[in-house]
């Protein structure tokens, strides 16, 4: 038996197995072993979802004892009601598949591996879980203690869509629900229909994260704007004045009015020259932080200029 594929179809199965009524549950003290596995591997998404399957499912279940045994399963899937499967005989250590039917969604099959036969043929058109396991009780009830047990499938049939990135940043790292995917612009297939949460970013921008719905045969295209991370430097003086930084020309400064220049973090060096000659020119260096702003405020004092940090 293929261990990936018995890893992949029963995962589901483990985490409900709590809610399985007892009569539906591995049988301790069972005179008889059973495995069970769906006879195709499931899809694999990027995001990590487990046993999901393109219509119409996993077509088979690959079921084995460790002794002569009659099996019998009985799928109960999200719409409509259970389907008896015919019986198969096993051989010990031989693997036989059993045909499923198509379904459509959350699908749990239940597996009944027993020494003598027994008659599920009432768990047909159950719709629930505890219908199914009313049967196997009243059918247990007949057998000697341990001559029973029963195996959990849960998979689940949905349509795959294909989701597109780009960004008007070359190279921003893209995650689905939390999961790296690559850089865009890129290309993610086999994802489940249903909402994800796109997630790009990119050092020196801000964060861009929205939900997405995936329609399933198509392709889904997202374009994300990246906006750099920035700060705001706003330098007023009451006289007009020319603002330099690093050098280059940023503006005019006037009374009343100031200038507000949006910047990226970091420490920048400032230059203010009064359009007043006989005005000494400052020097400073100002820190930019994100997302708030870094007041310089310049006056003239007894005929003296000055800029100052508040």
């Amino acid at each position: 038996m293929k261990r990936g594929v018995v890893g992949a179809g029963l995962v589901l199965a483990g985490l409900l197995s709590g809610c399985v009524p007892a009569p539906l549950r591995a049988q301790p003290g069972a005179q008889v072993r059973l495995t069970v596995a769906p006879g195709s591997r499931a899809v694999q998404p990027v995001t990590g979802e487990e046993a999901l399957y393109r219509a119409p499912g996993p077509g088979s279940l690959l079921v084995g004892t460790d002794r002569a045994a009659f099996v019998t399963s009985v799928v109960l899937p999200a719409q409509g009601g259970a389907l008896v499967l015919p019986t198969v005989q096993t051989r010990p250590g031989e693997v036989v598949p059993a045909p499923l039917p198509a379904t459509v969604g959350f699908t749990q099959v239940f597996t009944v591996a027993s020494l003598q036969p027994m008659p599920l043929d009432a768990a047909a058109g159950a719709r629930s879980v505890s219908d199914v396991s009313r049967v196997v009780e009243a059918a247990a009830r007949a057998l000697p203690a341990g001559a029973y047990t029963v195996g959990t499938t849960v998979y689940r049939v949905v349509r795959f869509g294909t989701l597109d990135v780009t960004s008007n940043v070359g190279d921003a790292l893209v995650r689905v629900n939390g999961v790296r995917v690559g850089v865009a612009p890129l290309s993610v297939p086999d994802l489940p229909e249903g909402q994800v949460s796109v997630e790009v970013s990119r050092s020196g921008f801000k964060t861009v994260t929205q939900r997405v719905e995936i329609a399933g045969d198509s392709v889904n295209r997202v374009n994300v704007t990246l906006r750099p991370i920035t700060g705001t430097l706003s330098v007023r003086s009451d006289v007009p004045a020319d603002l330099l930084i690093e050098r280059r020309p940023a503006g005019v400064v006037e009374p009343g009015v100031g200038l507000d220049l949006a910047l990226r973090p970091g420490v920048v060096a400032l230059n203010v020259v009064p359009r007043d000659r006989r005005l000494a020119a400052q020097n400073l260096l100002v820190r930019v932080t994100a997302d708030r702003v870094s007041p310089v405020i310049c006056e003239t004092v007894a005929g003296a200029y000055a800029c100052k940090l508040p």
